[in-house]
């Protein structure tokens, strides 16, 4: 599956969110742990935004999935007013992932990836504040 393309503008200083509902052949993707015998995963999501495709440097966007009904396929995506203050108004890349995190007691430090999938990506436009 090929990410979808979602440009973002984000005016520094305040607060950005944006709900998404992740669909899988038309019905919500159910996020619900695996905690059947032999597997124990959680699924997981998480976001960066950096200038360019080869900087080293990024920052984070907050990623979250709605753990209170996992069934209806829903991820948070933030940006709260104080985050990222050394970031300089700009246009910069940015990416979206789901992906399922080994939870077993057997885990590793950082735990095992599973089902790694890119869900959006775009151009993030991080606009300079005027009122400091």
């Amino acid at each position: 599956m090929t990410a979808a393309r979602y440009d973002i503008t984000i005016d520094q200083g305040t607060d950005f969110a944006l709900e998404l509902i992740v669909k899988e052949s038309g019905d919500p993707k159910d996020f619900s742990d695996d905690e059947t015998t032999n597997n124990q995963k959680r699924w997981e999501a998480r976001a960066s935004f950096r200038k360019t495709f080869e900087s080293t440097t990024s920052f984070a966007l907050r990623a979250t999935i709605d753990r209170d009904d996992p069934t209806l396929g829903k991820i948070k995506l933030e940006h709260a007013n104080g985050d990222n203050t050394t970031a300089l108004a700009g246009t910069y890349v940015y990416d979206l992932e789901i992906y399922q995190a080994d939870t077993s007691g057997d885990a590793t430090i950082p735990p095992a990836e599973f089902s790694v999938t890119r869900l959006l990506g775009g151009n993030l436009t991080l606009k300079r504040e005027v009122t400091r």
